[in-house]
């Protein structure tokens, strides 16, 4: 992708899209190539011996042994471990004959284990018990899907029509996942191995799944870390604003600069970039829009950051030519919904940000729109999204545990609705207002293609 052809979208050009098409599709002249982590590159040595890492084992690159022997002993009183030679000093190197467990557990400790990875007899026991309750409620499902599996062939009495589907309310979308998380809230994987699924779900993620998130992290903080947009959204614009006209040219301009960015974090993923040219272009042009509420949660930081920035337009008069529209402030509050839902569920965590955009932007039907042309190749999307999902579900299961995870995807899921709903309802405001108004050839061009103005 090469961004210096996206400059051109600076000036008023009527093809834009085929400007845009061009960046797309252009070799990354003039972009410093960033740096990939692989097996070879990386030392995957056991950080506490030197042994050969299996995975991250408690937070930390480790063996089999050290994870063993971290587990046995890491609430053991460090009074009662006595270093072999009392000095402190013992080697714990994997080809040691007789290794110190002081100084074993010394090095674990310092080298970040944590101890709170670790279950007790009490976790145990309540996991195998939801374990034989799942095993049982799985069964009651099979008989009962069994006998109504004929009900289900029959043709439905009443079809909803696409467009009204797109209407459906928050209130309702609220009910469906909360009869989910009844059903599903204590659901957990079944395995007749209850010691492998311990070790495979609470503290190691595998080499291969690290490898690829701390590459996309680097990608997400190298793009956005030291070049932001301004926290006023409006790029220090705002004496700018005058009326109406002037407070949508001013949003494009900071809308359009947080797309470049976007596009600039995706041009260097590898899935991203092998995809079909037209199929690149789609999905940048109709999900990006989807995406800025989640942009600018990592912009503010805190919900209170936001607020007060949200205070402060509101008294100094920034935003009034834009709310004096009752669809605008409705788009608004719910906008506003959707950040307050964000922050907790993104904890400021780059993973957890560029993860989910990745989610988001490889998603087919993301934009609702139904003139958006199909892809090329659907199941080269749908392999990437599903990549980066699996991706997501990995590091918050090694995180925070499985039934965090449960929770975390169904909350993830009615946020998906909810952005989808609000970027429909404000795409249409901001397309409507724009063909509307005098600021046309003040627009930033770029918003063109995403608002789909010709």
């Amino acid at each position: 992708m090469d961004l210096a052809i996206l400059t051109e979208l600076s000036e008023l050009n009527p093809k834009n899209d085929q400007i845009f098409k061009r960046a797309l599709d252009s070799p990354h002249h003039g972009r410093p190539k960033q740096v990939k982590l692989s097996k070879k590159s990386l030392d995957l040595d056991c950080t506490i011996c030197g042994d050969h890492a299996i995975g991250f084992n408690y937070d930390v690159l480790s063996c089999a042994s050290c994870k063993a022997f971290f587990r046995r002993n890491a609430n053991q009183s460090l009074e009662k471990l006595r270093c072999l030679t009392g000095h402190g000093k013992c080697s714990v190197a994997h080809d040691s004959h007789r290794k110190c467990p002081r100084c074993r557990l010394d090095r674990c400790l310092n080298a970040g284990m944590r101890k709170d990875f670790i279950r007790t007899e009490e976790e145990k026991q309540r996991r195998k018990q939801r374990l034989e309750e799942n095993r049982s409620i799985s069964l009651k499902r099979s008989s009962i899907s069994e006998s109504t599996n004929s009900s289900l062939t029959s043709p439905p009495a009443h079809v909803v029509p696409k467009s009204e589907s797109h209407t459906e309310s928050f209130d309702d979308i609220d009910r469906l996942l909360m009869d989910m998380n009844k059903d599903d809230n204590n659901i957990f994987h079944e395995s007749d191995d209850l010691n492998e699924i311990e070790d495979m779900l609470f503290g190691t993620l595998p080499i291969d799944d690290w490898l690829t998130i701390e590459n996309v992290r680097s990608i997400f903080v190298s793009n956005f870390q030291n070049n932001q947009p301004q926290s006023n959204d409006n790029n220090n614009n705002n004496d700018d604003v005058t009326d109406h006209d002037s407070a949508l040219v001013v949003w494009s301009h900071w809308a359009s600069k947080i797309g470049l960015q976007l596009i600039n974090f995706f041009g260097q993923i590898d899935e991203f970039e092998k995809l079909n040219d037209e199929d690149r272009f789609l999905l940048v042009k109709f999900n990006m829009f989807s995406l800025f509420p989640i942009f600018k949660c990592y912009i503010y930081k805190t919900a209170d950051e936001y607020y007060l920035s949200e205070k402060n337009k509101r008294e100094e008069g920034h935003c009034r030519p834009l709310q004096a529209c009752s669809s605008r402030e409705r788009i608004h509050e719910n906008f506003q919904n959707i950040m307050l839902s964000l922050f907790p569920m993104t904890e400021q965590d780059p993973v957890l940000f560029s993860l989910i955009m990745l989610i988001f932007i490889f998603s087919q039907g993301l934009a609702m729109n139904e003139n958006q042309p199909p892809l090329k190749d659907e199941l080269v999307v749908h392999r990437a999204q599903n990549h980066y999902i699996k991706l997501l579900w990995n590091y918050l299961i090694n995180k925070k545990g499985e039934t965090y995870t449960y929770k975390y995807f169904n909350e993830l899921l009615l946020i998906i609705f909810r952005i989808q709903i609000v970027s429909n309802e404000s795409r249409e405001y901001f397309r409507k207002q724009f063909i509307a108004s005098n600021a046309m050839d003040k627009m930033a061009p770029l918003m063109q293609t995403f608002l789909n103005i010709s």
